[in-house]
């Protein structure tokens, strides 16, 4: 198992700035390893996406 794997387990997430795109005056991307959707909640500031779960509840993709 790679360590970029192992810190996404525990929530360190990198963005993949190359894939950075404008949603309605935000900035979202994914994860350079395992493509979790994130956020910018702040400059340089990245947050993990809650995602829907097939309309049952909200979760958070890790």
């Amino acid at each position: 198992m790679k360590i970029a794997h192992l810190a996404c387990a525990f929530g360190r997430h990198s963005v993949d700035m190359g894939a950075v795109r404008r949603i309605h005056g935000g900035s979202v991307s994914r994860c350079r390893h395992c493509a979790t959707p994130m956020e910018e909640s702040m400059p340089h500031h990245w947050t993990v996406q809650y995602v829907r779960d097939a309309g049952l509840a909200d979760r958070l993709l890790r």
